[in-house]
């Protein structure tokens, strides 16, 4: 396929920021696939575990969704595997325990 000039020289101009925001998100899009994929499941049985619609579920999946860690940490659940691991230089990764819910104390 033949690349547009014009196009070429935009793409050079993106903030290298942007361009790594963009590759992230395509690569928590694959690692979504992945899971998917590993258990069996399709995009409509993450929409009803997350009690969203399923063009919603398909507009995240296109790669180019800003996902906030709210919506992370509820894939993580519908799913039952992390997307996500957080290193920090001088600490061991965090391990994650269940967590129940509890009435707020007053």
């Amino acid at each position: 396929m033949k690349r547009s000039k014009i196009l070429e020289e935009r793409r050079k101009r993106v903030n290298p920021e942007t361009r790594e925001a963009v590759a992230m998100s395509f690569l928590i899009v694959d690692r979504i696939h992945d899971i998917l994929d590993e258990k069996g499941l399709k995009q409509k049985d993450l929409a009803t575990r997350l009690g969203k619609s399923e063009a919603e579920i398909s507009k995240w999946m296109r790669g180019t969704h800003n996902f906030t860690i709210d919506t992370l940490v509820s894939i993580e659940a519908a799913l039952g595997a992390p997307i996500l691991q957080v290193y920090h230089t001088d600490r061991t990764p965090y391990e994650f325990e269940p967590m129940i819910a509890a009435e707020p104390a007053y």
